[in-house]
């Protein structure tokens, strides 16, 4: 179970006490809370690499997981309507996977780079620009949680089905924020909540979806905007199937005054 603080209540000094209890009792040399912590680790661990052998057994199947919600054509093509159709000079793409958005953005910008930490994936990536004769796109090992890669250098940031998979998903946003140039957009695109718990156990999926409310903190908390959210909802009746989110994040025109701002 994952539990967190609200927006507003993060900035509520009344809670300052009970924090400060937790972080004592935390720190207490008690046996149980210590080994609790050590089984914390673990379990961390064991589902970072069950996620890693999941893309590593399951890399050609990447596409077949798809069919859990709308037609990934609907989404892709709702995706590139929602960013507009003006030529950018660098898109990014966190997670790529089998770099799927590096092609449906190709005519789209000048320079594409796309990162994932699965060599796996990214083997399958760089066959699928080579057959799709892209040469405008690179497909690079990285941790997009720490990318080595000049901030404010990226026209827009793309993170398509990648969130569900992460411990700590903002972060990654934060990550992305970073990124993105004055006036950037990042676009996500997840999955709204839902109950299809064997992806969890059968898919490595960290979490069954986001709200917009926790989107929209995250954004605030990298100074992005949220500025539209697009709802791709399945046929009715269909209730094995997915609802697909996407959500444009815009940033400011001004980042020195964004990043003194935050700073404050």
């Amino acid at each position: 179970m994952f539990y967190r603080i609200g927006g507003q209540a993060q900035n509520d000094r009344s809670l300052s006490a009970v924090l400060d209890a937790v972080a004592a009792v935390s720190e207490a040399e008690d046996r149980i809370l210590a080994r609790d912590a050590e089984r914390f680790a673990q379990s961390r661990t064991a589902r970072a690499a069950q996620a890693a052998a999941y893309f590593q057994s399951n890399a050609n199947e990447w596409n077949k997981l798809r069919q859990l919600h709308l037609p990934a054509s609907d989404i892709e093509a709702r995706i590139v309507k929602l960013a507009g159709d003006r030529p950018v000079d660098t898109f990014v793409d966190l997670g790529t996977g089998t770099g799927r958005m590096l092609e449906v953005f190709a005519d789209h910008y000048r320079s594409g780079v796309g990162y994932d930490l699965s060599h796996e994936m990214l083997a399958i990536a760089r066959a699928n620009l080579e057959r799709a004769g892209i040469n405008h796109a690179q497909a690079r090992h990285g941790d997009l949680f720490s990318l080595a890669m000049d901030g404010a250098s990226a026209d827009v940031v793309c993170v398509h089905h990648v969130l569900h998979y992460l411990a700590e998903p903002g972060a990654a946003v934060d990550e992305a924020a970073r990124l993105l140039k004055p006036g950037g957009c990042l676009i996500i695109s997840d999955f709204a909540p839902h109950d299809l718990e064997f992806l969890r156990d059968e898919h490595a999926h960290r979490r069954l979806g986001f709200s917009d409310d926790e989107v929209r903190d995250w954004c605030a908390a990298s100074g992005l905007q949220l500025e539209q959210i697009e709802t791709l909802s399945p046929a009715s009746g269909e209730k094995k199937k997915l609802t697909v989110k996407i959500w444009l994040c815009r940033a400011p025109a001004d980042v020195r005054r964004l990043r003194a701002r935050s700073a404050a």
